[in-house]
């Protein structure tokens, strides 16, 4: 557990804290000591580092990622995930004047950030990590990940090869799957041409896109509870484009919901039709997202 304890210098008014990022003031943080942690307001202090911060009001979470790791706190709890691994706040997140408070130096280690801290001024330095770029042809910096930057999703794992049956056959996976609320957007990787589209039995609504720069490989997207407009057989589509929306459509006739999680399957295919590794292809897209 990494937890520094910061302590209150003598005669410093809680009004004289301040946080940077790269050297930049962040306004608007509400930063005070509480047990000997500087806590912060989560959103302007973790947007600040680059991060995404989404709320659920009814869980009293707050949710944050960047690039790739997902991180929630919950309202008067020691708790906190970090992509799926329990860790413990060493102070536990409280409201101040509407606003979540976290521990700043807690958090941003998480994040992967550098801090310091010289009694009034808590400085991060953060840097955007450099993705590993796998030794494919489709890895090219400009696809995108399938989801936008303002989605929210679970940390996923290679899948690939992994255990599947259904109808009494067992097969081995053929993607990444990636679990993601319902209705959530799911973009075209790469520009293409729709050369399946509707309903298959194990995929459910499902598309898979011809890439129009490298036409021996096939993106296959599935499992989508409803398609996005202007999306058929033999439709173009642009990178970023949304095709439809993460569902739990398949195995079942047509219309068939529900038999296991929403999520996304994602799979790659050459013009053999045989399957290739998505999962490090997504790693190296996921820090190239689109943005609207």
């Amino acid at each position: 557990m990494i937890a520094a304890i910061l302590l209150l210098p003598s005669g410093a008014a809680a009004a004289s804290y301040r946080v940077t990022i790269n050297g930049v003031l962040v306004s608007d943080t509400l930063a005070e000591i509480r047990d000997g942690q500087m806590m912060v307001a989560v959103r302007p202090y973790a947007e600040a580092m680059g991060a995404w911060v989404e709320w659920d009001d009814a869980a009293k979470r707050v949710t944050l990622g960047r690039n790739g790791t997902q991180i929630a706190f919950w309202l008067g709890s020691h708790t906190v995930f970090q992509d799926g691994r329990q860790l413990w706040s060493p102070v536990r997140p409280y409201l101040k004047q509407g606003r979540t408070m976290v521990p700043a130096w807690f958090l941003a280690v998480r994040l992967g950030g550098k801090v310091s801290f010289d009694g009034i001024t808590l400085a991060v330095t953060i840097t955007k990590a450099a993705a590993t770029k796998p030794n494919h042809v489709l890895a090219q910096p400009s696809y995108y990940f399938p989801f936008p930057s303002s989605a929210t999703y679970q940390p996923y794992s290679d899948t690939m090869g992994a255990y599947r049956s259904w109808g009494g056959q067992s097969y081995g996976h053929e993607g990444t799957d990636i679990v993601a609320p319902r209705g959530t957007p799911v973009v075209a990787v790469a520009s293409g041409t729709v050369i399946r589209y509707g309903w298959n039995t194990l995929g459910g609504y499902r598309v898979t896109v011809r890439l129009d720069d490298f036409p021996n490989y096939s993106f296959y997207y599935a499992h989508l509870d409803r398609y996005a407009p202007n999306i058929y057989l033999g439709a173009h589509v642009k990178a970023g484009q949304v095709l439809g929306y993460v569902g739990s459509t398949g195995e079942g006739p047509e219309g068939t919901r529900g038999k296991f999680v929403d999520h996304l399957h994602f799979g790659i295919y050459d013009a053999n039709w045989n399957a290739i590794n998505p999962y490090p292809l997504l790693k190296y897209w996921e820090n190239h997202k689109v943005s609207w």
